[in-house]
C-alpha cells in the first residue's frame, strides 16, 4: 500500500521533482556556471523562493539533478541487460538524450565552453553526471566482460572512453577538430555520438563474455 503524506508534503515533493528536472534541462542546455536559479525556478514554474526552500545552494541542486538524471539510466540498463549489451544500451540512449539535447537548443555559453580545453571545468552538473554514468557503466562492462573491478582495470577504463566520448563527439561537431561547426545539425550530431560507441564497440568486441537467452 502506497504512504499516504499530507497534502503540504505532497506539494514540497511534487516542487522539488519539477525543479531537478527543471535544472537538468537547464543545465544542460546552457552549462552549469550560465544557468541562474532564477532560470531553472522559471522553467519549473515555481517562484525562486520556493527554490531555496528545497535547496540551500546551486551545488545542492545540481546534485539531485544528477541523481534524477543517473536513476533514469539505472532503471534503463536494469531493464534491458538481459536481451542487450552495455554498447547497445548506452548506444541507444545516446541516441535518444542527444536528439533530446540538440532539439532543446544549446544556449551560446554552452557551445563557447565545447571550445575551451576542459568544457567540464566549473561545471558542476556535468562532474556529477560522469561520476555516476562512469559508475553504471563500469558494472555492467564488469558482467559483459566477465571481469572482477577489484582486480581488473578494463571495465572502467572503457567506461571512461564511453562517456568521455560522449563529450569528444560534442567537441568535434563544434568545429574543434574539424574546423566544421554543426552543432545546429542534430542528425550530424547523432551520428557523430553514435560513431564514438561503434568505434569503442568494435575495439573491445572480443572480450564480450556475457551470454544472453
Amino acid at each position: 500500500m502506497p504512504a499516504k503524506y499530507p497534502k503540504r508534503t505532497l506539494k514540497k515533493n511534487l516542487n522539488r521533482e519539477k525543479l531537478a528536472i527543471a535544472a537538468v534541462i537547464t543545465f544542460s542546455r546552457n552549462g552549469y556556471p550560465n544557468t541562474p536559479l532564477q532560470e531553472v525556478a522559471d522553467h519549473a514554474g515555481v517562484h525562486v523562493q520556493t527554490l531555496y526552500k528545497q535547496f540551500k545552494n546551486k551545488d545542492e541542486l545540481a546534485i539531485a539533478a544528477a541523481e534524477l538524471a543517473t536513476r533514469d539510466v539505472r532503471a534503463l540498463f536494469e531493464a534491458n541487460f538481459s536481451t542487450k549489451s552495455t554498447f547497445e544500451i548506452w548506444r541507444g540512449w545516446i541516441e535518444s538524450s542527444v536528439s533530446y539535447l540538440t532539439n532543446l537548443g544549446l544556449g551560446e555559453n554552452k557551445k563557447q565552453a565545447l571550445h575551451t580545453p576542459s568544457s567540464l571545468m566549473h561545471d558542476n552538473y556535468l562532474l556529477a553526471i560522469n561520476a555516476s554514468y562512469e559508475d553504471i557503466l563500469t558494472e555492467y562492462l564488469s558482467k559483459d566482460f566477465d571481469m572482477d573491478v577489484k582486480t581488473e582495470r578494463l571495465p572502467r577504463l572503457v567506461a571512461c572512453m564511453l562517456w568521455s566520448g560522449n563529450e569528444a563527439a560534442m567537441k568535434r561537431c563544434a568545429g574543434l577538430d574539424t574546423s566544421n561547426d554543426v552543432l545546429n545539425d542534430s542528425k550530424a550530431v547523432i551520428a557523430e555520438s553514435i560513431a564514438v560507441v561503434d568505434d569503442a564497440e568494435m575495439i573491445f568486441s572480443s572480450y564480450m563474455k556475457y551470454q544472453r537467452t
